[in-house]
Protein backbone atom coordinates (compact mmCIF):
# COMPACT_ATOMS: atom_id res chain seq x y z
CA UNK A 1 0.00 0.00 0.00
CA UNK A 2 1.42 3.40 -0.86
CA UNK A 3 2.87 5.74 1.73
CA UNK A 4 4.85 8.79 0.61
CA UNK A 5 7.61 9.73 3.03
CA UNK A 6 8.07 13.09 1.33
CA UNK A 7 4.92 13.84 -0.68
CA UNK A 8 6.20 17.22 -1.94
CA UNK A 9 9.22 15.80 -3.79
CA UNK A 10 8.99 16.74 -7.49
CA UNK A 11 8.83 13.95 -10.11
CA UNK A 12 12.49 14.41 -10.98
CA UNK A 13 13.53 14.07 -7.34
CA UNK A 14 15.77 16.30 -5.27
CA UNK A 15 19.58 16.25 -5.67
CA UNK A 16 21.62 14.62 -2.93
CA UNK A 17 25.20 15.39 -2.01
CA UNK A 18 26.55 13.57 -5.06
CA UNK A 19 26.78 9.78 -5.13
CA UNK A 20 28.25 7.58 -2.45
CA UNK A 21 28.31 6.57 1.17
CA UNK A 22 28.12 10.17 2.44
CA UNK A 23 24.40 9.84 1.62
CA UNK A 24 23.89 6.75 3.80
CA UNK A 25 23.44 6.90 7.57
CA UNK A 26 26.14 4.63 9.06
CA UNK A 27 23.56 2.96 11.33
CA UNK A 28 21.43 2.10 8.28
CA UNK A 29 24.47 0.86 6.36
CA UNK A 30 25.48 -1.41 9.30
CA UNK A 31 21.94 -2.73 9.78
CA UNK A 32 21.68 -3.47 6.06
CA UNK A 33 25.05 -5.19 5.93
CA UNK A 34 23.97 -7.45 8.81
CA UNK A 35 21.16 -8.85 6.63
CA UNK A 36 22.90 -8.77 3.24
CA UNK A 37 21.71 -5.37 1.96
CA UNK A 38 24.37 -3.12 0.47
CA UNK A 39 23.27 0.51 0.87
CA UNK A 40 25.59 2.30 -1.56
CA UNK A 41 24.17 5.82 -1.79
CA UNK A 42 24.77 5.60 -5.55
CA UNK A 43 21.51 7.28 -6.56
CA UNK A 44 22.17 11.02 -6.67
CA UNK A 45 18.57 12.04 -5.99
CA UNK A 46 15.97 11.65 -3.26
CA UNK A 47 13.13 10.01 -5.18
CA UNK A 48 9.53 10.77 -5.87
CA UNK A 49 8.08 7.27 -5.54
CA UNK A 50 4.60 7.80 -7.01
CA UNK A 51 5.31 5.95 -10.26
CA UNK A 52 7.03 3.13 -8.35
CA UNK A 53 3.92 2.79 -6.17
CA UNK A 54 1.74 2.76 -9.30
CA UNK A 55 3.97 0.04 -10.73
CA UNK A 56 3.38 -2.00 -7.56
CA UNK A 57 -0.37 -1.45 -7.95
CA UNK A 58 -0.08 -2.82 -11.49
CA UNK A 59 1.67 -5.93 -10.18
CA UNK A 60 -1.02 -6.37 -7.51
CA UNK A 61 -3.69 -6.29 -10.22
CA UNK A 62 -2.12 -8.53 -12.88
CA UNK A 63 0.15 -10.87 -10.89
CA UNK A 64 -0.27 -10.48 -7.12
CA UNK A 65 2.29 -13.18 -6.39
CA UNK A 66 4.95 -11.05 -8.10
CA UNK A 67 4.33 -7.82 -6.19
CA UNK A 68 6.73 -8.58 -3.34
CA UNK A 69 9.46 -9.65 -5.76
CA UNK A 70 8.95 -6.40 -7.67
CA UNK A 71 9.27 -4.42 -4.44
CA UNK A 72 12.55 -6.15 -3.63
CA UNK A 73 13.86 -5.38 -7.12
CA UNK A 74 12.85 -1.71 -6.78
CA UNK A 75 14.64 -1.50 -3.43
CA UNK A 76 17.78 -3.12 -4.86
CA UNK A 77 17.71 -0.87 -7.93
CA UNK A 78 17.55 2.28 -5.83
CA UNK A 79 19.50 1.47 -2.67
CA UNK A 80 22.25 -0.72 -4.16
CA UNK A 81 22.39 -0.15 -7.91
CA UNK A 82 21.70 3.60 -7.73
CA UNK A 83 18.87 3.57 -10.29
CA UNK A 84 16.28 6.33 -10.01
CA UNK A 85 12.73 4.86 -9.93
CA UNK A 86 11.26 6.18 -13.17
CA UNK A 87 10.98 5.50 -16.90
CA UNK A 88 13.15 2.72 -18.29
CA UNK A 89 14.33 1.77 -14.79
CA UNK A 90 10.76 0.97 -13.76
CA UNK A 91 10.16 -0.98 -16.97
CA UNK A 92 13.37 -2.94 -16.34
CA UNK A 93 12.27 -3.77 -12.78
CA UNK A 94 8.89 -5.00 -14.03
CA UNK A 95 10.53 -7.11 -16.73
CA UNK A 96 13.03 -8.56 -14.25
CA UNK A 97 10.22 -9.88 -12.07
CA UNK A 98 8.40 -11.39 -15.05
CA UNK A 99 5.86 -8.68 -15.89
CA UNK A 100 5.33 -6.98 -19.24
CA UNK A 101 7.63 -3.99 -18.76
CA UNK A 102 6.01 -1.86 -21.46
CA UNK A 103 2.47 -2.38 -20.14
CA UNK A 104 3.61 -1.94 -16.54
CA UNK A 105 5.36 1.35 -17.31
CA UNK A 106 2.35 2.64 -19.25
CA UNK A 107 0.17 1.91 -16.22
CA UNK A 108 2.66 3.52 -13.83
CA UNK A 109 2.90 6.70 -15.91
CA UNK A 110 -0.84 7.08 -16.51
CA UNK A 111 -1.94 10.33 -14.79
CA UNK A 112 -5.12 8.73 -13.41
CA UNK A 113 -3.19 5.85 -11.86
CA UNK A 114 -0.64 8.24 -10.32
CA UNK A 115 -3.46 10.39 -8.92
CA UNK A 116 -5.03 7.27 -7.38
CA UNK A 117 -1.70 6.43 -5.70
CA UNK A 118 -1.37 9.95 -4.32
CA UNK A 119 -4.92 9.81 -2.93
CA UNK A 120 -4.44 6.38 -1.37
CA UNK A 121 -1.15 7.52 0.17
CA UNK A 122 -2.88 10.60 1.57
CA UNK A 123 -5.53 8.42 3.21
CA UNK A 124 -2.89 6.02 4.53
CA UNK A 125 -0.96 8.92 6.05
CA UNK A 126 -3.93 9.69 8.28
CA UNK A 127 -3.32 6.48 10.26
CA UNK A 128 0.31 5.67 9.45
CA UNK A 129 3.23 7.61 10.85
CA UNK A 130 6.14 5.85 9.20
CA UNK A 131 7.54 2.89 7.35
CA UNK A 132 7.73 0.05 7.49
CA UNK A 133 4.11 -0.22 8.58
CA UNK A 134 2.60 -3.58 9.40
CA UNK A 135 -0.93 -4.87 9.18
CA UNK A 136 -1.44 -8.31 10.62
CA UNK A 137 -4.67 -10.18 10.10
CA UNK A 138 -6.09 -7.10 8.37
CA UNK A 139 -5.53 -4.92 11.45
CA UNK A 140 -3.05 -2.09 11.92
CA UNK A 141 -0.25 -3.45 14.11
CA UNK A 142 2.75 -1.06 14.30
CA UNK A 143 5.16 1.06 12.32
CA UNK A 144 8.90 1.23 12.36
CA UNK A 145 11.52 -1.47 12.39
CA UNK A 146 10.83 -4.22 14.90
CA UNK A 147 12.78 -7.28 15.97
CA UNK A 148 11.67 -10.43 14.15
CA UNK A 149 10.52 -11.94 17.46
CA UNK A 150 7.99 -9.11 17.96
CA UNK A 151 6.59 -9.59 14.46
CA UNK A 152 6.39 -13.34 14.92
CA UNK A 153 4.56 -12.93 18.22
CA UNK A 154 1.88 -10.76 16.61
CA UNK A 155 1.49 -13.17 13.68
CA UNK A 156 1.09 -16.09 16.07
CA UNK A 157 -1.51 -14.16 18.08
CA UNK A 158 -3.44 -13.32 14.91
CA UNK A 159 -3.33 -16.95 13.80
CA UNK A 160 -5.01 -18.06 17.02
Amino acid sequence: MPFLLRPQIPAEGVPKNGKGLQNVNPRLRDAGAAVGINFTGNCDRVPNSVEAHALLQYAAMVAPAKQNKLQEILFRHYFTDGLYPSGTNLAAAATECGLDGVAALAFAQDPENKAAVVEEARVNAQTTSGVPFFRIGGEDAFSGAQPPSAILELIEEAAQ
